[in-house]
C-alpha cells in the first residue's frame, strides 16, 4: 500500500492486475474535486483524516469525514 497526501482529497486507486493499493488522504481543512481515473475504487472531496490500525494478519485503512464518520474503508489481509 502507498500512502500519500497534500492533494486535499480521499482517493483509493488500484488498476487491474496491481498488488498495490495507491491511497491518498484528505486534509482537515481544504477540499478539491476529484474525479475517478482508472482503477479507482473510492473518491470523495469531503475532508477529514484517515486511521490506519493492523496487527500481524489485518491492515485497515479508514477514510473519515470531518463529522467522524467512516466513509471508506480499505483491508489488507496478509
Amino acid at each position: 500500500m502507498y500512502l500519500c497526501g497534500h492533494i486535499h482529497n480521499f482517493q483509493h486507486v488500484r488498476k487491474a492486475g496491481s498488488n498495490i493499493d495507491y491511497v491518498v488522504n484528505t486534509s482537515g481543512s481544504l477540499s478539491r474535486d476529484v474525479k475517478p481515473v482508472d482503477g479507482t475504487k473510492f473518491c470523495s472531496s469531503e475532508t477529514g483524516f484517515s486511521l490506519i490500525t493492523a496487527d500481524k494478519k489485518v491492515l485497515n485503512l479508514h477514510m473519515i469525514n470531518k463529522d467522524g464518520k467512516v466513509i471508506y474503508t480499505v483491508t489488507r489481509n496478509k
